[in-house]
């Protein structure tokens, strides 16, 4: 740019040309520094200048910040820099909407040293300035300064054609700050939707999954690319897939408006399960005709467990109550029964047939005591006497005691990790959860099988205990760990519950899992 260059007079198309071009960027959307520098690049033949910025007023209007500058030489007072509007030579400039001329800058500075603005743009070598307030809907919002390195250099002229000028630039400054007003809740909202601990997924019209937040991806470890497009039955358990309820979840939503702690089970990408509870509200387009659902997913798979938990502690609690009194009413007459019939069986000869039937009622004892027992284990607090025990150490041991009986000899026993592995346990109470865990392995596989151990280095440390005997069905592993639910013909129903109370009394708690191939593991987490 050419430093000495003045005022020249262009014609009145070429003024109308570049409003036109201004206002034509500004329908286009060009962003606010592009408008700027557009006026910058164009508007010397009708306005000396050497110098332009445009400043706007912060939020409560107490100060004044350059957004956009540009010079023909180095800038000194730039983009960023702010100052107090109140108590400056501005202050009623931008309240009254008044223009300013100064065409001696460095008088004014001698006038008002105190003006550090002028004294920084006077370092930059300008002589003259002129200042127009930027105004929105009657609001002032800002100024845009003019500044040439000659003095004397603006005439009442220049401000008549600076007005209409700045108006459009005001259209432009306000249009990029609710552009950023705008992409700031967006991205707050966005922050929100992606960041959300819950899923939160958009479902359109066709039932097909739109939106994927990262809550969504962690829940259901399924990537956005690979559901985006896909039906939203890809979630559904297969029985809720068999009766469509995807489809009744649209046909409620779009009847009502929406579906509030709705629960039900999903099935995750390596096929989980998981006891969720969505929120689903309609979304609809411009014409009121629905459009789609959002849904809000949350995992309340261990919430259910818990409220579970605790209703078994409960009715656990009384059962024990009940074993303990029914299991003392009983002991003492059935000890009373077997010791007659021993009698009697003593002073009976071999050959007499009625000898085998006493020692099938012996037997017949023997099976009631041990349910007595189990029963008085069963009602008696199972309290930990801890000491450091060796996971790996441990189950080995108990598989030893195990291993010498018949029904075990076709079974293949193998540890996978644990040495090293300790945890605070009751050793004899620890050892009676693997005896427990692993009778119950050999008897499912009377043909012999595969029992395997795998020990979790990690906190709380977990023990899985898997055996191919065929699997648990679905509809019965919830309820194994109920008194006196069994599946064998001779056993009490006693074990796994004795097992999980002796797990949740280190602190920890023990489940199942059906797997494939026919295979149940039982997990027991204890912390270390």
């Amino acid at each position: 740019m050419d430093a000495g260059v003045k005022d020249s007079v262009v014609g009145e198309p070429a003024r109308l040309k570049l409003l036109d071009d201004i206002i034509l960027s500004i329908n286009r959307g060009k962003s606010l520094d592009e408008v700027f520098n557009l006026v910058f690049d164009r508007l010397l033949p009708f306005v000396p200048y050497h110098r332009i910025a445009v400043a706007l007023m912060d939020g409560p209007g107490s100060r004044l910040s350059i957004l956009c500058a540009r010079s023909d030489g180095k800038l000194v007072l730039g983009r960023g820099y702010a100052g107090q509007i109140a108590g400056s030579s501005l202050e009623p400039l931008i309240r009254q909407g008044r223009t300013r001329i100064i065409n001696d800058l460095r008088a004014y500075l001698e006038a008002k040293p105190e003006s550090e603005s002028t004294r920084l743009i006077v370092k930059e070598g300008m002589r003259s300035s002129l200042t127009l307030p930027l105004v929105v809907a009657g609001e002032p919002i800002g100024v845009m300064f003019f500044s040439s390195r000659d003095v004397d250099t603006y005439k009442p002229e220049h401000e008549d054609f600076l007005r209409s000028i700045v108006g459009h630039v005001s259209i432009a400054v306000e249009k990029s700050r609710l552009l950023d007003a705008f992409k700031e809740k967006s991205d707050y909202l966005e922050n929100i939707l992606h960041n959300s601990a819950d899923a939160i997924v958009v479902v359109d019209s066709h039932n097909r999954i739109r939106t994927w937040n990262d809550g969504a991806r962690v829940m259901f470890g399924y990537r956005a690319d690979e559901v985006i497009g896909k039906s939203y039955a890809i979630l559904l358990a297969d029985e809720d897939r068999l009766r469509d309820e995807g489809a009744w979840i649209q046909e409620q939503i779009e009847r009502v408006g929406f579906l509030r702690d709705h629960e039900g089970v999903r099935v995750t990408r390596d096929g989980r399960r998981l006891t969720v509870s969505t929120t689903a509200t309609l979304l609809k387009d411009s014409l009121g005709r629905p459009m789609g659902r959002s849904c809000i997913i949350r995992d309340v798979t261990h919430l259910k467990r818990l409220q579970q938990e605790l209703v078994a502690s409960q009715s656990l609690a009384a059962v024990g109550e009940l074993a303990a009194t029914v299991a003392h009413e009983i002991k003492n007459p059935l000890a009373g029964i077997s010791g007659a019939i021993q009698i009697l069986a003593e002073g009976t000869p071999a050959t007499d047939p009625r000898r085998s039937v006493m020692g099938d009622i012996l037997d017949q004892i023997e099976r009631l005591d041990r349910t007595v027992r189990d029963l008085l284990h069963f009602a008696r607090p199972a309290v930990p006497s801890k000491e450091d025990v060796d996971l790996g150490d441990s189950v080995q041991r108990a598989w030893t005691l195990l291993a010498a009986q018949p029904a075990a000899s076709s079974i293949r026993f193998t540890v996978e990790g644990g040495a090293g592995v300790r945890v605070g346990a009751d050793p004899q109470l620890l050892h009676q959860v693997w005896i427990n865990l692993f009778q119950n392995a050999i008897e499912a596989m009377p043909k012999g099988g595969d029992l395997s151990v795998k020990v979790r280095d990690q906190s709380p440390a977990v023990v899985e205990v898997t055996d191919t005997g065929g699997g648990i069905d679905p509809e019965r592993i919830e309820r194994i760990f109920q008194p006196f639910f069994t599946t064998k013909t001779r056993g009490t129903g006693l074990g796994l519950p004795i097992t999980r109370k002796i797990v949740q009394a280190h602190g920890g708690r023990v489940w199942a899992a059906r797997g494939s191939a026919g295979t149940t593991t039982f997990f027991v987490e204890m912390p270390r």
